[in-house]
């Protein structure tokens, strides 16, 4: 008996039905029971076109609605749906990272600039019995999440309908025939059927064919760029520095990393590479720890990081000056916490020295003295020699 409430048919709004089991209630009709079934809804995650999908869960809870008296108004009778301590169950919403995505949000599929995943949500209703005809309400609400960069659905509470009617078959068999989903609490009401004089049907008193397939959440994302500069005259411009990446308060997940050179990576950095493509893996904890090897010039991004989340960058001067953050366009500070924009920092690393030239000055009247003194011995040893022949 699973059906998707995507799917809802017009008998939903029509309750054609609702008169011709009024008058089989009326003769005391000893019904069978029957249990609610399955149905399922959709949950949208929206996030950034070049961002992965976390690897997150969005939970929710079930409950009984309530009731509506009916009579008045020509108003139908909606009961509520009965609960017992093990039944109705739902399942959360489970996202991972790689699941398939779709351009576009569900509102909009022409937004290049978004893309979604979708996850059902399971409701089962089969531990819960319905011993009469009529339409109960369940009432369904999204919790509140503390992800960081994701925003809840504007409406947190959706409402869900079983129409439970007699068989077509069997007029003293009850069935669920249809599950209903909606934004908002809505009446029914008793209006004329235009389908067929004389008679009448019952709809939602506010906009009688609108329904709802589920909920969307958006995740927002940042960027961190961080980069290298070398300075000063006695400074190896292609040495390369320790950088340690932290990242904590993030979504566990997949996240893109973009490098100036493959160099800046190496076997411990803690980072994944996958036909060029360098990934870093957020844990289930939220945290992540990286190690890249910048020299001048060099750069890392990491991309479309979740609004709210925190970082270090941190790196090994060994025996030169360094100083933070100092380089134009990278003058972020070096650590942040609730980060909600791009950042960018560097280091410079300089190591800068007065060439020893007094040495040779000092030295160079001893030297001179030294040459003149052995070319005199050279004279007088060569003077001697020419005397003796």
């Amino acid at each position: 008996m699973k059906r998707n409430v995507s799917k809802i048919l017009a008998i939903v709004m029509t309750l054609a039905l609702v008169m011709s089991f009024a008058a089989v209630s009326a003769a005391a009709v000893d019904y069978t029971a029957t249990d609610g079934g399955e149905t399922s809804f959709q949950k949208n995650l929206v996030v950034d076109s070049t961002a992965q999908i976390p690897n997150v869960e969005f939970e929710f809870t079930i409950a009984a609605g309530t009731p509506v008296a009916g009579g008045a108004d020509n108003a139908l009778e909606i009961k509520a749906g009965p609960v017992t301590a093990s039944a109705p169950t739902i399942t959360t919403a489970a996202f991972t990272s790689g699941m398939a995505t779709t351009a576009g949000t569900p509102a909009d599929d022409t937004d290049t600039t978004k893309k979604f995943a979708v996850a059902n949500v399971e409701i089962d209703l089969t531990g819960v019995t319905f011993t009469a005809p009529g339409v109960y309400r369940y009432v369904i609400t999204e919790q509140a999440n503390t992800l960081s960069g994701v925003t809840n659905d504007a409406n947190a509470v959706r409402y869900l309908d079983l129409f439970v009617f007699p068989s077509e078959s069997d007029p003293t068999e009850l069935e669920v025939t249809t599950y209903s989903l909606r934004d908002t609490a809505t009446n029914f009401e008793r209006v004329p059927d235009e389908n067929n004089p004389g008679q009448y049907k019952y709809q939602y008193v506010t906009n009688p064919t609108v329904k709802t397939s589920g909920y969307t959440n958006e995740l927002e994302t940042v960027d961190l760029e961080f980069t290298k500069a070398i300075t000063g005259n006695q400074a190896d411009k292609n040495k390369q520095f320790k950088f340690t990446l932290n990242v904590t308060d993030a979504n566990p997940g997949v996240y893109t990393v973009e490098v100036s050179r493959d160099a800046v990576v190496k076997e411990d950095s803690n980072v994944t590479a996958n036909e060029g493509v360098y990934t870093i893996t957020v844990g289930a904890d939220g945290t992540c720890t990286a190690y890249f090897y910048l020299a001048d010039g060099d750069t890392v991004k990491v991309n479309d990081l979740p609004k709210g989340y925190s970082y270090s960058v941190t790196e090994d001067a060994e025996d030169y000056q360094s100083t933070a953050a100092n380089v134009p366009n990278y003058t972020d500070p070096y650590t942040g916490s609730d980060v909600q924009d791009d950042a960018a920092t560097s280091y410079t690393n300089d190591r800068t020295g007065i060439i020893p030239t007094g040495v040779i000055i000092m030295i160079a009247p001893f030297v001179i003295g030294l040459l003149v003194f052995g070319a005199i011995i050279l004279y007088m040893s060569s003077k001697r020699r020419r005397a003796a022949y």
